[in-house]
């Protein structure tokens, strides 16, 4: 199951999941989702392998998604009442961004395998930078990023990401998933955030 994250935002605290769906579509699956959202208190679902509208049909969350061209897109879910603005959409679906009281919050969906590893870096050089603004702000980055960016990461196959290291790097970012990423025994979802944001809590579910 995807972590869950507690942010704190402007003085309150907002629950943050993330979760690669694998394009489901069908019912059950649909509401198997439904039902995870609503048991843990979700407020924002950032949601990866986006194929089908069929989002819509969740409840009590208000969806924006990103299909996109590959059928490989995202979407982030917003509990009722919380409302989203300035939302941006990469062309090809993997990877949008939104505001939210002031904090930018942008998820992306990485190409995967060894054999898409151009791909991947292009994405992190190119594509990615699309969504972020040219003038600092507060703002968290998560994603299924289908890389890590150091040896120390890597649980099988080497897979670093240069471009990926250099983005953080670059926006000055702290990871914050390392220690829940460590315990799950995966490095596909990790979610970085500006030093502003310097109390956090991991959660498992």
């Amino acid at each position: 199951m995807s972590p869950t994250l507690i942010i704190p935002i402007m003085f309150e605290t907002f629950k943050i999941a993330t979760l690669n769906i694998n394009a489901i579509s069908s019912n059950t699956p649909l509401q198997m989702l439904e039902d995870f959202l609503w048991r843990q208190d979700i407020d924002f679902a950032l949601l990866h392998e986006v194929s089908r509208t069929t989002l819509n049909t969740i409840r009590r969350y208000t969806v924006h998604m990103n299909a996109g061209t590959d059928r490989s897109g995202t979407a982030i879910l917003a509990k009722d009442g919380l409302a989203l603005s300035n939302i941006q959409r990469l062309p090809s679906g993997r990877g949008m961004s939104a505001s939210f009281r002031g904090m930018l919050i942008v998820n992306i969906y990485a190409p995967s395998g060894a054999q898409k590893r151009q791909e991947r870096e292009a994405f992190y050089n190119t594509e990615v930078v699309h969504l972020i603004p040219s003038s600092s702000t507060a703002m968290i980055l998560v994603g299924d990023f289908n890389c890590v960016i150091t040896n120390d990461d890597c649980t099988g196959q080497w897979n670093c990401s240069r471009a990926l290291a250099r983005l953080i790097q670059g926006l000055d970012l702290i990871e914050c998933g390392k220690r829940l990423r460590h315990e799950l025994h995966t490095h596909i979802t990790l979610l970085l955030a500006l030093p502003r944001l310097t109390e956090y809590t991991l959660l498992t579910t």
